[in-house]
């Protein structure tokens, strides 16, 4: 699995007759972790050898089915799990058209499968909900059928509270901390622990959501008033950053998929002034996460995501909003030349070294991928609103122009 994993389909398909026999007899062997490890293997192995894994599809998916049917027990649970990602990914490497009729079945499981009540630490969940986004991504629009199955679960999981304990950090009262599942974070004079399996299921979901909008286009829109509401606040959700990214991401697919679905005549009711109002909820949301945010890497994510929203509310946004973006850029430029200072600063204390060297490095990286996104923000801007934006662009000039000048260059 390790060596596919980063294979071309070039590479890997000279040994695909060899690896594949041997999978299909190891996915026949009597033990269970053996099975598992080769469903795994045969899932990367297809990934990475894409459209060239058709010709052994014929042979391999009936024993796919057969697990997926097969394994009911409860001692069988990662096994049914380890197989709904294999099938899903075979199928997404060979494509909508050979998987189609196989798909149809596996959907019948999976929507059977999700009808039954599972235990919280069932890892079937949070296999199936990544199996039900690359099924979508598979099958593109022919998937819309099934969103009514799969949508009410994913907001379940994307709603879920996180499960924490609050301490003094001097406290004698320890937060369970032999329990691999909670991660301790020590926050001034707070200790906090939180159930990491909660989160993990939470961030899945979130990602699953910006998926489908991604992939179904206007197709999505019958769900965005369920799934703005959700998401939006969760883009100062402290607990995970991984769940911060998903809803990042997700902001301009709602707004794409809205604007689509009005513009196709696809929103019945709905017309530009709905628009207008998800991106009246989404722009400043963004702002105002963007101030507050404490990774820089995910504050390039977050301007990059600002970026794409500002380009299809174009004319939609306001004065005071243009005025919000515009200071929030400003904030953006002085908090990364102060950081750019204490960096500075850093490379001159004596205990300074090689491997701080290399973490000053990344973080240097990481703030140019700001100042990138800082321009692209400002681009957009000039272009949308043209001349009625040079005073907002003459206050911000004072901030932008030292950033034409090169380190180590007088002018």
């Amino acid at each position: 699995m390790n060596f596919s994993e980063n294979c071309t389909p070039e590479i890997l398909t000279p040994y695909l007759d060899g690896i594949v026999s041997k999978l299909l007899v190891l996915l026949q062997n009597g033990k269970q972790m053996v099975q598992e490890g080769a469903l795994t293997a045969l899932a990367s192995v297809a990934d990475s050898s894409q459209d060239h894994f058709k010709k052994y599809y014929d042979a391999v998916m009936p024993y796919l089915k057969a697990i997926l049917m097969n394994a009911t027990d409860k001692s069988n649970r990662m096994l049914r799990a380890k197989s709904m990602e294999c099938i899903s990914l075979v199928g997404m490497a060979v494509g909508k058209d050979k998987f189609r009729d196989d798909a149809k079945q596996v959907m019948e499981v999976l929507m059977a499968l999700q009808g039954t009540p599972m235990e919280t630490d069932d890892p079937i969940t949070s296999y199936m909900l990544q199996a039900w986004a690359r099924l979508c991504k598979c099958l593109g629009q022919d998937f819309l059928p099934y969103m009514h199955v799969v949508m009410p679960p994913l907001l379940q999981s994307a709603q879920l509270k996180p499960d924490v304990t609050i301490t003094s950090a001097e406290s004698d009262d320890e937060i369970e901390s032999d329990d691999d599942s909670i991660e301790t974070i020590t926050l001034g004079d707070k200790r906090i622990g939180i159930r990491t399996s909660v989160l993990e299921e939470k961030a899945t979901a979130c990602n699953m959501l910006c998926c489908y909008a991604d992939e179904l286009k206007e197709g999505f829109f019958p769900w965005i008033d369920q799934v703005a509401p959700t998401l939006v606040p969760l883009l100062k959700f402290y607990f995970h950053e991984e769940v911060r990214r998903a809803a990042v991401a997700a902001m301009p697919e709602l707004l794409r998929s809205a604007k689509l679905a009005v513009e196709k005549g696809q929103a019945p009711g709905r017309d530009e002034s709905y628009v207008k109002q998800l991106s009246d909820f989404i722009i400043p949301a963004l702002v105002e996460a963007l101030h507050k945010e404490p990774e820089t890497e995910m504050c390039s994510s977050m301007l990059d995501s600002l970026n794409e929203c500002m380009q299809l509310s174009g004319c939609l946004l306001d004065e005071n909003q243009v005025r919000a973006i515009s200071d929030e850029i400003k904030n953006v430029i002085i908090a990364s030349a102060t950081r750019k200072r204490d960096r500075s600063e850093r490379t001159k204390a004596e205990d300074f070294d090689a491997d701080e060297g290399e973490l000053l490095k990344e973080e240097n990286e990481q703030e140019e991928e700001v100042f990138d996104q800082v321009g692209e923000c400002l681009g957009t801007l000039i272009k949308t609103f043209k001349a009625s934006f040079l005073p907002f662009f003459d206050e911000l000039s004072v901030y932008v122009t030292p950033m034409l000048v090169r380190e180590g260059q007088d002018s």
